[in-house]
């Protein structure tokens, strides 16, 4: 038994160290983030997982190099959207062809085609929206980005993401993404995602990630009731223990209302 839980704290350290280099380099080097681990308990016992911080002035660029595709870092922080490459780059280190993964919130099926094609014909995607529009939007989206050959099988469910677990199933899905707030391009404005529904959606989503998967979260905190909802899902996955699992935040510290990314890996062995 000394032996086997050996073995697995040293999994463990290997796969929390792999996992925060991949998601480091995400963002195109090392020195783009600051790592701060906390050991506080809170008073039910639980301890706050470490975060991670974004700024993007204290980059330490070495060898500089004129090619563009040699510095990823430059392009992405140019980029407008920033963390959502970030967060694209960081599911595409986690997804193998023929995985099942999960948009929580499809919207207009930007991240669902993406995550078609990452797990290939053999794959699954699940996508939920309540919005009959992003349904439409999505399943045109993957019809009109992938040719049959190359498609997954996806289902694009007009449902609630908390009940992503009745139609997923547990332990199956290697990522699972949520964009938070509301509809783009032309989506109605007043319908946005909730404290309740997405607390609710999280924590199926726990029960719905195989080991070894990812959650990603968008936090969009510049609309009323972001702020808030953001709050609910930090407290989350700040509380879930460090046993089981990593939970990083990722930000850029001087832009105020740019959205949050949070993310949650499920260890293979608890730790």
């Amino acid at each position: 038994c000394t032996t086997m839980q050996q073995l697995n704290k040293l999994r463990y350290r290997y796969e929390l160290r792999t996992f925060a280099i991949s998601h480091v380099k995400a963002f195109g080097h090392h020195n783009a983030c600051r790592f701060g681990t906390s050991s506080q308990t809170r008073t039910d016992g639980k301890q706050l997982a470490a975060t991670t911080s974004l700024n993007a002035g204290s980059t330490d660029v070495n060898e500089p190099s004129t090619s563009d595709s040699a510095r990823p870092l430059e392009q992405l922080l140019s980029s407008r959207s920033r963390l959502t490459a970030a967060a694209q780059m960081a599911w595409a280190q986690i997804i193998r062809p023929g995985d099942i993964v999960v948009d929580a919130t499809c919207g207009n099926g930007h991240d669902t085609l993406f995550l078609a094609r990452a797990v290939g014909p053999r794959g699954t995607v699940y996508a939920f929206d309540i919005q009959p529009a992003a349904v439409e939007a999505t399943r045109r989206r993957v019809q009109e980005g992938l040719t049959e050959a190359e498609a997954p099988r996806v289902h694009v469910l007009q449902a609630c993401h908390s009940r992503m677990q009745e139609h997923v199933g547990s332990n199956r899905a290697k990522v699972i993404v949520f964009n938070l707030g509301y509809l783009p391009q032309g989506g109605n404005k007043e319908l946005i995602t909730t404290c309740t529904t997405t607390t609710q959606a999280l924590e199926a989503a726990l029960e719905v990630i195989c080991p070894g998967g990812l959650i990603s979260i968008m936090a969009y905190i510049g609309h009323p009731g972001g702020m808030e909802e953001y709050t609910a899902v930090k407290q989350l996955l700040s509380e879930l223990s460090p046993s089981y699992w990593v939970s990083t935040e990722s930000r850029l510290l001087n832009r105020p209302t740019a959205p949050i990314m949070m993310m949650l890996w499920r260890q293979h062995a608890p730790g």
